[in-house]
């Protein structure tokens, strides 16, 4: 093959594997997106955890959290001390923030067009865009700012005398003293350096008066909070009870939960959600990270290794040769085929694991993977550790289904 004939198809590849280099983000976002999906059932099921153990706010609930959840925080509390006592933490801070001065005066500080606070923001604000503009002027000049960072007329110069660089500097020095209407380099310097000084000291300014407004704001949405929590208080305290209690169902050991479950049906539904929800997103990023990130390093790599080969013989010494047959179809294979097959089979697999919603075949009775129950057992998985290292600590291992779950008359609801 003539090398022009080969420089030709090469090229032709080398756009082709950029063109599918280029669809990877996409795929990428489609991971994501399902990655997205996972973590919002994740945070639901949590949700959905902590109500079902804490439905509601009364004695015989908080004494049922320990049992069922293994939470310590809610034994011998006395809720109506507990409610007083919030209720009456309210109610004075809402008097403190009604008597502080900032408060009372809001309206006059806050006014949106003649609030004190207001009106001064605005002045700083002002005064800062007019020094910026003024530094534009000092900045806008190629080279300025170099020769001041190099202390160009000053003592901490260290250019020497007898290096060319010494000498562009004292040209543009010279240069830019003349533009900016200055004597001397060293005025300009001192007038951007004056400029620089007042900039910070308007920008403190600035955050002073801003600070003060949000401390306002603060105050105000503050006293909302609190009127909002005291009209409603057995309301907010279930909540706060909740998000403790999600907290510590976050963290909690699952199989150690189900077993608190004690059979009940609608505690060990959700707990078995959420251990498969986290083992999915587990398993999603591993398989994207493997197949996806493989496919971008390898396409990477041969196009590299493509553009070299076009760089080497587009030099005019090998004008006029030939490649042999067998060294084009080598540096000529074309992988798209291949890759898309492959990404095929890669986007079927993850699809069973990551719209993967029988959470109640797992059984954590049984000494099983969640990667064999969402797979049937019928994908390798050893580039995940846990599956990898359960397959080394369990030689000759063969997944089979939980028999009891389908011997209990649901098989029919599932498969």
């Amino acid at each position: 093959m003539h090398v022009s004939q080969f420089l030709s198809l090469a090229r032709q590849l080398s756009a082709e594997l950029r063109r599918s280099l280029a669809t990877l983000p996409a795929e990428f976002a489609r991971h994501a997106a399902r990655a997205k999906e996972l973590e919002q059932l994740r945070e639901k099921t949590l949700d959905e955890l902590a109500q079902v153990n804490l439905p509601a706010l009364d004695r015989a609930a908080l004494a049922d959290v320990e049992r069922y959840t293994g939470y310590g925080r809610f034994r011998g509390l006395d809720l109506d001390a507990h409610l007083a006592r919030e209720r009456d933490r309210l109610t004075q801070r809402s008097a403190q923030i009604q008597a502080d001065p900032r408060f009372i005066r809001r309206q006059e500080l806050l006014d949106p067009t003649a609030g004190e606070l207001t009106l001064k923001a605005k002045q700083a604000r002002d005064e800062l865009a007019l020094i910026e503009s003024g530094l534009q002027r000092y900045e806008r000049e190629p080279d300025f700012v170099g020769l001041c960072q190099r202390g160009y007329r000053t003592p901490s110069y260290r250019q020497s005398v007898f290096t060319l660089q010494y000498y562009r500097d004292w040209k543009r020095g010279d240069e830019i003293t003349e533009k900016l209407g200055y004597k001397t380099f060293a005025e300009a310097r001192a007038a951007y350096e004056n400029l620089l000084r007042g900039r910070e000291a308007c920008r403190k300014t600035l955050d002073g008066i801003e600070g003060e407004i949000q401390d306002i704001r603060r105050l105000i949405a503050e006293l909302n909070e609190a009127q909002r929590r005291l009209a409603d208080l057995p309301k907010f305290a279930l909540e706060d009870f909740r998000r403790t209690l999600r907290e510590h169902l976050a963290f909690a050991d699952r199989e150690q939960l189900f077993q608190w479950a004690g059979g009940d049906r609608a505690r060990e539904s959700l707990i078995k959600r959420l251990d498969g929800v986290e083992k999915q997103l587990e398993y999603v990023k591993a398989m994207a990270g493997r197949r996806l990130d493989e496919e971008r390093r390898y396409l990477t790599d041969e196009l590299a290794k493509l553009e070299r080969k076009i760089v080497k013989l587009s030099r005019p010494k090998h004008a006029g040769t030939h490649v042999s047959p067998d060294q084009a179809q080598a540096w000529l294979r074309d992988p798209r085929e291949r890759l898309a097959a492959r990404r095929a089979r890669f986007w079927r697999d993850y699809d069973r694991v990551a719209y993967y919603d029988r959470y109640d075949r797992y059984d954590f009775a049984a000494d099983l993977l969640w990667w064999d129950v969402m797979t049937d057992g019928r994908l390798d998985g050893d580039f995940i550790p846990e599956v990898y290292q359960y397959r080394q600590q369990h030689p000759g291992y063969a997944y089979q289904r939980p028999e009891a779950f389908y011997q209990s008359g649901r098989e029919a609801d599932v498969s």
